[in-house]
């Protein structure tokens, strides 16, 4: 008798679930990142992207390299010295573009960049490694390299064809636009819900090992009776176990699993993206469980909710009490609020738009207390824009002779 309770219930609660995923299909989300590939040859198609095996959403990052760093131009011989000296005392130093402290420089003080999908009006395929991105504003940024972004196979359902996967030297252009209502994802749905850490709990939409982050992707690993490849939209949660993982299905079965980076302390990262504060990435040493609680864009996020294409705007304030309002250049690179500000605190690394921070307030050589529109502050350290190796900030007093102000005269930015 309780195993017939038993067999019903989970056939009740399985019906319940691929109900809920099946409506899914017709809801309205904008959420899932949506364009025109364009070739070399001319050719076009238009519909649902996914950007190699990751980004799927409007707040998926786009990361790349700045060719060049032009606001270099507004510092004086002596500053340049000073900067370049201090880079020295701190063993900035370069071998070939690879600093020793894990960020991208070189000669020229080059920098990564990032922004959010949602950001991007066009991307111009210039070569292997060459980008220019354009704002919605219409400026545009010459990229080149940097992360696996770039040189990336494109999925592309074709509203006539299907998926199309399409081999990066192919592209042209890639151009995005508003995803039109009820589309019907070709690669399954958003997961979201709560991350357990050993620095409390995080709730938004969820990456597993930086990759999986839709319910028709797999979470891969071996049990006692073979290999398992299981799909996120059947899961309920996985917890860390003993040095493995287990899995709890959302009929309430549960499983172990072992040998491979999916399961095991080899997993790169469990990402959390929330709405209001940008994304935390949560190492496995720090992770304790993931509870996938729904489907979907629950926050109702679409293309438009994106324009952080407004240059970052504040007052700068130093040690010796003066006041400094403009626009503001920061770590004399990101200039625009779409930009991310980096840093960890332990093994959790954010990544935060500028448009979501309220103010930065450096502590001490290697630490920074960031205070979000959202009311809540963290303290990050062991990242160039919240550390020592900050290259300083340009204040557009005056639009064409800014000041150039150091990071280690700074007693607190607020952000506009």
């Amino acid at each position: 008798m309780k195993s017939m309770l038993f067999i019903l219930a989970t056939a009740l609660i399985n019906a319940f679930l691929i109900h809920t995923i099946e409506n899914s299909d017709s809801m309205d989300s904008g959420l899932f990142i949506y364009g025109k590939v364009t070739t070399i040859d001319n050719e076009s198609y238009q519909g649902q992207i996914r950007w190699g095996k990751e980004e799927a959403f409007w707040f998926d990052m786009f990361n790349s390299t700045k060719v060049k760093n032009e606001n270099l131009k507004y510092l004086s011989d002596d500053q340049m010295d000073l900067l370049e000296a201090s880079d020295k005392k701190d063993n900035k130093w370069t071998w070939g573009s690879w600093s020793n402290s894990n960020n991208w420089y070189d000669k020229d003080h080059l920098h990564t960049f990032a922004c959010r999908f949602g950001d991007i009006k066009s991307l111009d395929i210039g070569g292997d490694n060459d980008v220019t991105l354009e704002l919605k504003t219409g400026e545009t940024i010459d990229l080149e390299g940097g992360s696996n972004d770039i040189g990336a196979d494109i999925k592309i359902h074709d509203e006539e064809l299907g998926i199309l996967t399409m081999d990066w030297h192919r592209i042209d252009k890639v151009e995005f636009m508003k995803t039109p209502k009820n589309l019907e994802s070709a690669f399954g749905f958003p997961l979201y819900g709560k991350v357990k850490s050993d620095q409390g709990e995080f709730e938004g939409y969820l990456q597993w090992d930086h990759d999986e982050r839709l319910t028709d992707d797999e979470l891969n690993g071996d049990s006692e009776d073979g290999s398992l490849d299981i799909h996120f939209g059947n899961i309920k949660m996985i917890e860390k176990y003993n040095g493995a993982s287990r899995v709890t299905l959302q009929s309430g079965r549960t499983i172990k699993l072992r040998g491979s980076n999916d399961v095991n302390s080899d997993n790169r990262g469990i990402i959390v993206n929330i709405p209001d504060m940008g994304r935390v990435d949560i190492m496995w040493d720090e992770f304790k469980a993931m509870e996938i609680t729904g489907y979907g864009d629950t926050k109702n996020i679409s293309y438009d909710d994106f324009n952080g294409s407004d240059k970052i705007e504040g007052i700068v304030t130093t040690l010796d009490g003066k006041s400094s309002r403009g626009p503001i250049c920061f770590d004399l690179d990101e200039k625009y609020q779409l930009e991310v500000l980096d840093g960890k605190h332990k093994e959790i690394t954010y990544q935060i738009p500028f448009e979501m921070i309220k103010s930065i307030k450096p502590l001490n050589r290697e630490e920074s207390e960031i205070m979000l529109k959202n009311g809540k502050s963290i303290v990050l350290e062991d990242k160039v824009d919240v550390d020592e190796n900050n290259d300083g900030v340009l204040v557009f007093t005056d639009i064409r002779n800014p000041q150039y102000i150091p990071w280690a005269e700074i007693s607190m930015i607020n952000f506009k």
